[in-house]
C-alpha cells in the first residue's frame, strides 16, 4: 500500500470508517487534493477490484453517483478513488436533516437502477452466499442466547421452514441489487446529489431487497411512518417478497453482529442486536412467515426477550471458544 501510494505522489491523511466486510479505507491527500484509497485484503466472494470497477463503470453510465477510479493494482488489491467526503444518510440524519427528503432521494436512486436492463454478469441472488447466510440466526444468535451447542437436525428444521415459506411466494420481478443499500453507504455530496458506495458485492435478484435494507437497517432505523408511506405504492408480490427477504437479512447480520464480536472481536455491533431482533419479532407477525414462527416457537425463542449479549460473555462461551 505504501509503494502504491508513494509511486501516485499521495500521502495518508486517516482511515475512513470500517464495515463488516474484509476491507480498509484510508483518506490520502495530494497537492491540496483528497482521495480515498480501498483495500480488499479479504477473499469474500464478489469483492474483487475488478468488480468494483466494472460495477461503478456501468452505475456511473445510468446517471447514479459512483466514485470515479484514479489508480488501481488489482493484485495487491488496491483502488484509489473519488472522496465523497464524510457526510453519509446516517451522519446526515444524525445531524438534523430531513428523513423524508434523504430515502424519497434513495428511493428514486433504487427505481431508476430497477428500470435499466442490466448488462453485467452477476451472480444470482438466491444462488448466493448472502442468501445463504440467513442461517447464521442459527449458527451464532441461537446459540448465543441458549448458551449450548444446537442439537441436530435445528439447521435442518430452519431452512424447512423457509422452504416452505418461498415456495409459496408469488413471481416477483428480477434486476440489479445493490446488496448492500443503506444510510451508511450513501453519501450527501456538496452538489446535492447522492453517492453510492460499497456496490462490489451486486446481484441479480428480487428487486424488493434493496429497499428492505434501506428502510429496515438496525444501523440507522427511520421513522415507521416514513417506512410505511415509501412501501404503499408497492403492490402485494412486491411486500410479500419486501418481507421474505427483509427478515432473511435480519436473521442473516443478528447472526452476524454476534460473530463480529466473538471472531473479529468488534463488540461494536453489539448495539444493534436489540434493534434486529425487534425487526424480527414484528416481522415474525406477518402470516406470510408463519412456518418460521412456529420453528422458533418450538425452540421457545422469544425475540421480544433481550439478554444482555456483551463481548467477554460471549467469548468466555464454551460453544464459541473454538470459534473466538
Amino acid at each position: 500500500m505504501n509503494n502504491f501510494l508513494k509511486a501516485q505522489g499521495w500521502r495518508v491523511v486517516g482511515p475512513v470508517g470500517e464495515d463488516m466486510a474484509s476491507r480498509r479505507y484510508v483518506r490520502v491527500q495530494k497537492q491540496g487534493r483528497t482521495a480515498v484509497l480501498m483495500e480488499n485484503y479479504g477473499e469474500t466472494p464478489g469483492h474483487s477490484p475488478a468488480d468494483f470497477i466494472r460495477i461503478g463503470n456501468w452505475l456511473r453510465s445510468v446517471g447514479v453517483r459512483a466514485p470515479e477510479i484514479y489508480e488501481v493494482n488489482e493484485g495487491a488489491g488496491l483502488i484509489l478513488l473519488e472522496d465523497f467526503g464524510d457526510l453519509s444518510f446516517k451522519k446526515a440524519l444524525n445531524q438534523g436533516a430531513d428523513p423524508k427528503k434523504l430515502y424519497l432521494k434513495a428511493v428514486e436512486i433504487l427505481t431508476r437502477l430497477q428500470k435499466q436492463n442490466c448488462p453485467l454478469d452477476l451472480p444470482l441472488y438466491h444462488e448466493s452466499h448472502v442468501h445463504k447466510r440467513h442461517r447464521r440466526v442459527i449458527d451464532w444468535y441461537l446459540p448465543a442466547t441458549r448458551q449450548h451447542q444446537n442439537s441436530d437436525g435445528v439447521a435442518e428444521a430452519y431452512l424447512a421452514a423457509w422452504n416452505d415459506i418461498e415456495k409459496n411466494l408469488p413471481a416477483s420481478p428480477h434486476g440489479f441489487l445493490h446488496i448492500d443499500y443503506h444510510a451508511e453507504n450513501l453519501m450527501c455530496l456538496p452538489d446535492g446529489e447522492i453517492g453510492v458506495l460499497d456496490f462490489q458485492g451486486a446481484m441479480r435478484g428480487p428487486v424488493a431487497y434493496d429497499l428492505g435494507n434501506l428502510l429496515e437497517d438496525p444501523r440507522c432505523e427511520i421513522p415507521p411512518a416514513l417506512r410505511a408511506e415509501l412501501l404503499e405504492d408497492k403492490d402485494e408480490s412486491f411486500k410479500a417478497h419486501y418481507r421474505v427477504l427483509t427478515t432473511q437479512f435480519h436473521c442473516r447480520v443478528i447472526g452476524q453482529f454476534i460473530q463480529l464480536a466473538v471472531r473479529q472481536d468488534k463488540p461494536r455491533y453489539l448495539a444493534f442486536v436489540p434493534v434486529t431482533a425487534r425487526y424480527l419479532h414484528e416481522a415474525l407477525k406477518d402470516p406470510l412467515l408463519s412456518p418460521l414462527r412456529r420453528f422458533f416457537d418450538d425452540l421457545s425463542l422469544d425475540f421480544s426477550a433481550q439478554k444482555d449479549l456483551n463481548a467477554a460473555f460471549l467469548q468466555g462461551l464454551d460453544v464459541f471458544k473454538e470459534a473466538a
